[in-house]
């Protein structure tokens, strides 16, 4: 066994439970550790957060124990660890011998604490020695903390050659201190006028002189100095107090202290050399036992070889013979099971052959569906496609048809053609729009939907479709439209347009509609709905969908809001219209 403390076995327990009581966090304000029985390994014995008072039933006459605290210090009110070192007076002389090591170790242990204590009894754990202590160790018992903020004095040089401070009289200082200087001057009971001097004249040129103060001033200043002077004394007299008291305060600390580590080295010197002669009495014991336990020993090793030999000897002749039937039996086994393994060899290589061939065959059965399937598929989807497509070329090429014949038509009207002015500029979109400059004028026009016109520009070189808002028909043509009864609104535009900017003074005027148009079968989308496919549509809540055909019953084919694209899409994410 290992004379040092052992602090491996426990430590995490030991860790924690120091922690617990250093941190101010945490209620537990003391811990108290013990040895394991029969060894030095430390252990926690117990924590607690009931202060010293509790702390104080915990140690034990025949035990060492070690115990750190959490106490509030009575001068500065902070908190200060207390780490005791107790060796109850019935612990074992063999004991006692290590405490002084192992009070050392342990307080390595803790690392830092503000008072050590030494006790051996329960007068030295005394709650209210204890206090004692961790107030004497604070210092002077004053708190800065209470003390109102005043000037401090100047600091003075400090005399190079030392000087032997005498013990102060503090009664000779209390009577100094009620001292008065004497008794203020005599206040005069008659009144004396006094002569003032004329102010001197004022020059031209803005400048005075003065050769003399007045006397008033003279008086009031002569006050003034030895009221200065009063307050001066009476201020450096209390200052010389506070240094006196403090400079006293200093010397009986360290007069304290010096008595403190005097009374200290005394003790451990006396411990030292008590453990000293316990250590030597206690080697020549352990000496003498060593030897008669190696005697002892001897003996008994000398006994135990013959009788190892002689065992040795027996075992050898029964291992040859068991060695013997085991090779025998082993030879008889070994036949067995190459016989067994050789029959199962035989019954599995079978088993795989046929096993193989049937994976062969399945796996070929399997790949040809496969492929069949795929074929099917693809077939399927070359054919959706195509007629997507087929869809799609017939509907833009109706539209065209539809843009060209409505133009034709406007453009045959002749006494009905109409002019605009474009208010703002406009870039188009798509390849059926035309570009707008803002100023320029658009004849021709052809007001094929509520919300987009068709025209042609002045010089004949651009035509196609335009926002309505942009633009602003001219006077005359204003005038022929209110003649004109106005058609019922038509539906929303296929083609879907960017939001044009806002006008600020002119208002467009509103266009005749352009004849209803046979859009089939119409739906309006529920959710918006992203295309998946090639051959889908892609639509946002609230768009038509035009000249619906019913595939199947949950995907529907029809035109997109745009106009221009034509696919699938699934029949609940819109609602039909009649």
């Amino acid at each position: 066994m290992s004379l040092s403390v052992n602090f491996s076995t426990n430590s995490k327990d030991l860790t924690a439970a120091h922690q617990a009581v250093v941190s101010d966090s945490d209620d537990t304000n003391w811990l108290i550790y013990g040895y394991e029985k029969g060894t030095n390994d430390l252990k926690v014995q117990d924590t607690g957060d009931g202060g010293l008072e509790e702390l104080y039933d915990e140690f034990s006459d025949g035990k060492v124990q070690f115990a750190l605290a959490r106490v509030i210090d009575p001068n500065s009110q902070l908190p200060k660890l207390v780490f005791i070192g107790w060796c109850g007076s019935g612990v074992p002389e063999t004991r006692k011998g290590f405490f002084n090591s192992h009070l050392s170790e342990v307080s390595k242990f803790f690392k830092s604490f503000h008072v050590q204590i030494n006790a051996r009894n329960e007068a030295d754990v005394e709650p209210e020695l204890i206090m004692k202590r961790v107030s004497e160790s604070s210092g002077a018992n004053y708190s800065v903390h209470k003390e109102s903020q005043r000037a401090q004095p100047a600091v003075t040089p400090v005399n190079s050659v030392y000087k032997r401070t005498e013990v102060p009289d503090i009664a000779a200082m209390q009577r100094e201190s009620m001292k008065r200087d004497g008794p203020p001057p005599p206040v005069g009971t008659t009144y004396k006028p006094v002569q003032t001097a004329p102010k001197p004249l004022a020059s031209r040129w803005g400048s005075a002189t003065t050769n003399q103060d007045t006397g008033a001033a003279a008086v009031r200043a002569e006050r003034e100095r030895a009221e200065k002077e009063a307050r001066d004394r009476e201020e450096q007299a209390a200052r010389d107090r506070d240094v006196k008291e403090r400079q006293r305060a200093v010397e009986q600390e360290q007069q304290y202290k010096q008595q403190q580590a005097q009374r200290d080295a005394e003790e451990s010197a006396q411990r030292e050399a008590e453990e000293l002669q316990r250590q030597r009495q206690q080697q020549q014991a352990d000496e003498e036992r060593r030897r008669q336990q190696a005697a002892a020993a001897a003996e008994e090793e000398e006994r135990e070889r013959e009788q190892e030999h002689q065992r040795q000897q027996q075992q050898q002749a029964e291992e040859q013979e068991r060695q013997r039937q085991q090779a025998a039996a082993e030879e008889q086994e070994r036949q067995r099971q190459q016989q067994q393994q050789q029959q199962q060899q035989a019954a599995a290589a079978a088993a795989a052959a046929a096993a193989e061939e049937e994976e062969r065959q399945r796996q070929q059965q399997q790949a040809a569906a496969e492929e069949q399937e795929y074929q099917r598929k693809l077939q399927e989807e070359q054919a959706r496609q195509q007629e997507a497509e087929r869809l799609q070329r017939e509907e833009q090429e109706r539209q065209a048809s539809e843009v060209v014949t409505a133009h034709s038509s406007a453009h045959a009207a002749g006494s009905n053609v109409l002019s605009a002015v474009v208010l703002f500029g406009y870039d188009a979109g798509e390849s059926n729009e035309m570009t707008l400059l803002e100023g320029e004028v658009v004849t021709e026009i052809d007001q094929v939907d509520d919300g987009w016109w068709f025209g042609v520009s002045e010089d004949g070189k651009k035509q196609g479709l335009f926002p309505a808002n942009y633009v602003q028909l001219l006077e005359h043509e204003q005038e022929q439209q209110h003649a004109i009864p106005t058609p019922p609104p038509a539906p929303a535009a296929a083609a879907a347009a960017p939001a044009p900017a806002p006008a600020t003074h002119h208002t467009p005027a509103a266009a005749p509609a352009a004849p209803v148009e046979d859009l089939g079968q119409t739906a309006i989308g529920l959710y918006d709905y992203e295309a998946g496919e090639g051959n889908e549509i892609s639509f946002r809540e609230n768009d038509r969908i035009t000249h619906i055909e019913f595939v199947s019953e949950d995907w529907w084919q029809g035109a997109g809001p745009d106009g221009k694209s034509f696919g699938l899409f699934p029949a609940n994410y819109v609602e039909l219209q009649h």
